[in-house]
Parts: structure tokens; C-alpha cells; sequence
């Protein structure tokens, strides 16, 4: 393996290490929303998705992207519409109260991302999203990580 690809391993397995360890100690803003159940208000924010649509787009199973939707529907942050499409199906969409608890999901998320790049430049960020972006199209286009 190359230096510069055993460098970007090693250099992945410690982000994702420390963003699991940051998510285990996130504080929540609800008591019964976990961090995974963050991606699912997420995929339904600007309209309302099939439960196997959230599941592609979250890379998920439709199964757990379920079991997930079915708790937040359980809080009242979820609830379910007819698909005006194929009257059969149903359609996951958020409620007012899904609306504000994602609000302040992404407000304390982005704040907190903005107190830790505080020392970053402008031109920083901005490439670093780009190459994140970058990272995930790559993964996502490749064969080998799709369902």
C-alpha cells in the first residue's frame, strides 16, 4: 500500500473514532431521540420520503430506517401521509414538533462545529468540506459500498 493511502486509512479510522466518541457524548436534546435517529428527521426535512427512500439515502437498511421511524413517530416528531403517488403506500414526513427538535439539532451541531474550527480560516473550512464531499461521492460511487 502506498504511503499517502496508509496515511489516509490510518488518518479515517481516527476520525471515525473520534466522531463515534463525540457522539456517545453528545448531550441530547430530547431524552428519547438517539444520534442515529439525527439522519432520519434529516432525509424527511424538506419532504416527505418512503421508508426505503430514507434507507438509500442513509445507506441504512429499511428495516432499522423502520424500527427508527416508528420510535420518532412514537414521540410525535414523525407521522405518516399518503403517498399521493401509489395511494397503497405511505409517505414519512415530519411534525410541527419533528420540525423544532431538528431546528435545534442543527443549531447546537452547527455551533458546536463553529466553536471548533474557531481557529480555522475561511479558505480552511471550505476545502475541507470539499474534500469531505469529495470522500463520500467517491465511497458512494463505488460498487463495492452499494446495497
Amino acid at each position: 500500500m502506498p504511503a499517502t493511502a496508509r496515511q489516509l486509512s490510518t488518518s479515517v479510522l481516527r476520525m471515525l473514532r473520534t466522531l463515534h466518541a463525540t457522539r456517545a457524548r453528545a448531550p441530547r436534546v430530547h431524552p428519547g431521540v438517539e444520534v442515529s435517529h439525527h439522519s432520519v428527521l434529516v432525509a424527511v426535512r424538506d419532504q416527505p420520503s418512503r421508508v426505503g427512500d430514507i434507507a438509500e439515502r442513509n445507506l441504512s437498511d429499511a428495516s432499522t430506517v423502520s424500527r427508527q421511524v416508528s420510535h420518532l413517530t412514537s414521540l410525535g416528531f414523525l407521522h405518516k401521509v399518503p403517498d399521493p403517488d401509489d395511494g397503497r403506500a405511505q409517505l414519512v414526513a415530519l411534525t410541527d414538533e419533528g420540525v423544532a427538535l431538528l431546528d435545534a439539532l442543527v443549531e447546537r451541531r452547527e455551533a458546536w462545529y463553529a466553536e471548533l474550527l474557531a481557529d480555522w480560516s475561511e479558505e480552511d473550512i471550505a476545502a475541507f468540506v470539499s474534500y469531505v464531499d469529495r470522500f463520500c461521492d467517491s465511497v458512494a460511487a463505488d460498487e463495492r459500498h452499494q446495497r
